[in-house]
């Protein structure tokens, strides 16, 4: 600034750093009172080193610099109107708006809709008010963050007294004797720009794109967990679950007495299994001992029913035919299934499928000749079934997978029947029957009819497995089978249920003593082998929906079974 103490005027850029005063002359021309400024300056920079600085002093609104003679003509600063940092073009800075404008009418757009799916997807009982209200809140908190940075881009800096104190204090810390004199005040204080904010910014390359990234990270993982799930679907698969236990159902799940689970024998198979031809009628001991069954026991559920079953929709085998298959080994082709039958979706579903081949005797070794991995992203809904087809060289395989969970006991885990009762529709016959199985738990009336078609078109190695669906939907149910563990003849204890509305009479249980523990989850594979059996008659007449417990005798003749299964009807009509 003119003044009589200085002998230049112009614009200049100061920078106080540890070497001294950086002073670069931005057109700035020499000045004595009453003649025209002269010898004008182009971006001249000078480094005044701090002994040099022979003068700096606070006046009021201005500050003055005087450097030693030596160092240049222009020597004397009457310094006024500070600020911090450089305005951009006004062309640049358009530009730089329009696109935070831009950016600003897109993120509130964006942000409106994910908030709105959000309240939905956490709060499924949101209204339609409510969503609305939130987008609406989320849209003008977005809107109000672009205003705050169009008004960064627009300030470009700290100007005035605030620009004028910052250099004032960077000075003292270089100078000591910096004389300040008081300032008269001017007007009400003026209230901090927007532009102190910015130091909450990131201002490096780094942190910019950190930020970034974080920020579409988030945006996308946000957008495919709304994407990928659906909440009413699963609010549905509840509510049907639980409409599908009618109130009698639920009235006898209170007072049906715990099942017992089978008494297994621990010792080892002392033969091969031999199926017993003679097939020995006990008189049971009435009890006086009311009971109830919610469903009859069945090897087919003895283990709670797990998350995720795997099925084997075909196999077969062949001899190596391919250029890269040995043409005197066996390989194996199979289909391979799988099915929901929780009422949550499953996502990432990882299996393993291990092939074997066998020594011949007697060696029978069985070793493992290749694995191959199946994966489905998901999510797999509660009732979907999915297939692959996997081939490897091998005689047996295995199939090995991470979700162990279970349903529960009752099933209260259980996708919706509804849901359930699609399976009955699927191409192939293993998953259909894997539906008519899950009906016939839940006591779905739809299962009888299911049973009844698939036996239309019986296949024998299917055979056991409907025959106990067969069992497990009659009238009559079995359950709380009891074995003693020693004796001969071993004693037995059930419970027997007449579910219909008609008394029954003339019933018998018959007892079987099996090879194996369970049976395989694959519908068409192998059944335990029956050792031995016989049957029990039960005295009198059973009452509707009455149950009774019934005792009696079971010869082994010297077989040890593994576990043991009982199914009633009229005694007559027991198979033989």
């Amino acid at each position: 600034m003119a003044s009589e103490r200085s002998n230049a005027v112009g614009t200049v850029e100061l920078e106080c750093t540890p070497a001294g005063l950086s002073l670069v002359y931005l057109e700035v021309g020499g000045f004595s009172d009453g003649y025209v400024p002269t010898n004008q300056t182009q971006s001249e920079r000078l480094l005044v080193p701090w002994p040099q600085l022979v003068e700096a002093s606070v006046d009021g609104e201005q500050i003055f610099i005087a450097l030693d003679p030596k160092l240049g003509p222009l020597n004397r600063l009457c310094l006024v109107n500070f600020s911090t940092g450089s305005t951009a073009h006004h062309h640049k800075l358009y530009r730089r708006r329009f696109l935070v404008r831009l950016a600003t009418v897109g993120a509130a757009l964006s942000g409106a809709l994910i908030a709105s799916g959000a309240a939905f997807r956490l709060a499924p009982g949101t209204s339609a008010a409510s969503a609305l209200g939130i987008a609406i809140t989320t849209a003008v908190a977005l809107c109000v963050l672009g205003l705050f940075t169009d008004q960064l881009l627009k300030s470009g800096g700290l100007e005035g007294s605030m620009a004028r104190d910052a250099f004032a204090s960077d000075l003292s810390g270089f100078v000591p004797s910096l004389v300040r004199s008081p300032v008269t005040p001017s007007g009400p204080p003026r209230a901090p720009p927007l532009a102190i904010f910015q130091g909450f910014l990131p201002r490096t390359t780094a942190a910019i794109v950190m930020s970034l990234t974080a920020l579409t990270l988030a945006f996308v993982l946000m957008v495919r967990w709304l994407l990928t799930s659906d909440p009413a679907h699963e609010l549905a698969a509840h509510a049907a679950r639980a409409a599908d236990l009618p109130a009698q159902t639920r009235e006898r799940q209170k007072a049906e007495a715990e099942p017992a689970a089978p008494v297994r024998e621990a010792a080892p198979k002392a033969q091969e299994p031999v199926v017993s031809s003679a097939v020995k009628a006990t008189a049971a001991v009435p009890e006086t001992t009311a009971c109830r069954c919610r469903r009859s026991d069945s090897l087919l559920w003895q283990d709670p029913i797990p998350v995720l079953s795997v099925l084997t929709l075909s196999k077969h085998s062949r001899r190596g035919r391919e250029e890269d298959e040995r043409k005197d080994k066996n390989y194996l082709e199979l289909d391979i299934g799988v099915v929901n039958n929780s009422s949550d979706p499953l996502r990432d579903v990882a299996l393993i499928v291990e092939f074997f081949e066998t020594d011949p005797p007697p060696s029978n070794k069985r070793y493992s000749t290749a694995t191959r991995p199946l994966f489905f992203e998901g999510p797999l809904l509660p009732g979907q079934a999915i297939k692959w087809d996997v081939e490897a060289r091998g005689t047996d395989f295995e199939v090995h997978h991470a979700l162990t969970g279970n349903v529960g006991v009752e099933g209260e885990n259980a996708a919706a029947t509804n849901l359930l009762a699609e399976l009955l529709h699927a191409h192939n016959r293993p998953v259909r029957m894997h539906g008519a199985m899950l009906l016939t738990f839940f006591g779905d009336p739809r299962a009888k009819d299911a049973i009844g078609e698939l036996r239309e078109a019986l296949r024998e190695d299917e055979a056991p497995y409907l025959d106990r669906l067969l069992q497990a939907v009659s009238d009559v149910h079995v359950c709380g089978l009891k074995v003693a563990e020693s004796g001969e003849p071993r004693s037995v204890r059930a419970c027997v249920f007449n579910a219909s509305k008609e008394p029954k009479k003339s019933l018998g249980i018959r007892v079987r003593g099996l090879d194996a523990a369970t049976l395989g989850e694959n519908p068409s594979g192998a059944p335990p082998n029956v050792i031995a059996e016989a049957t029990i008659a039960v005295p009198g007449e059973v009452a509707p929906d009455t149950g009774v417990a019934v005792t009696g005798d079971f010869d082994l003749n010297g077989t040890r079974p593994l576990t043991f299964e009982a199914f009633a009807d009229r005694i007559d009509l027991l198979p033989r």
